[in-house]
């Protein structure tokens, strides 16, 4: 019995490595494009992702992006790294949309700006927040983004 569990365990493990490393090499191009090309660069203090479900019952809920964020933005597409989770999430600008929302947290309400694209062949819903928002809007306005509202409140 315990070798069945270890080896639904080493399964599941070279399972995930494999889409891993199959969804990075799908990306490649965009993202050398984008790191080629560099217009602005600047760290994020906040970065969420929207859950689509799995195993935690995530479906719906805003999950934090754990370590240090950066957001990399090219001429026409734009990508937001979290190194310690070893994720890239990569964008074209005529292919995603932005919106400005609010969410209220334990002391503040916070501003965000919410990004809606295809990353790695899939809808993804990403937030972003830091401390000067019309700058981080305007960069990614100059990708072709679709703009829903503007960032008056910033």
């Amino acid at each position: 019995m315990e070798f069945v569990v270890t080896a639904a365990i080493l399964c599941g493990i070279a399972y995930l490595s494999v889409r891993s490393n199959r969804e990075r090499a799908r990306n490649a191009p965009l993202r050398a494009e984008i790191e080629a090309q560099v217009c602005f660069e600047t760290p994020l203090s906040r970065v969420r992702v929207l859950g689509t479900g799995g195993f935690g019952g995530t479906r719906g809920m805003w999950i934090s992006v754990r370590g240090p964020k950066r957001l990399i933005v090219g001429t026409d597409a734009f990508m937001i790294s979290a190194p310690q989770a070893p994720r890239k999430y990569a964008f074209t600008g005529r292919e995603s949309s932005i919106a400005l929302s609010q969410a209220p947290s334990r002391l503040v309400n916070r501003d965000w700006i919410v990004i809606t694209g295809q990353d790695y062949g899939r809808q993804v819903e990403l937030a972003i927040t830091r401390d000067n928002l019309s700058e981080l809007w305007q960069a990614l306005a100059r990708t072709g983004v679709a703009q829903t509202g503007e960032p008056g409140i910033c």
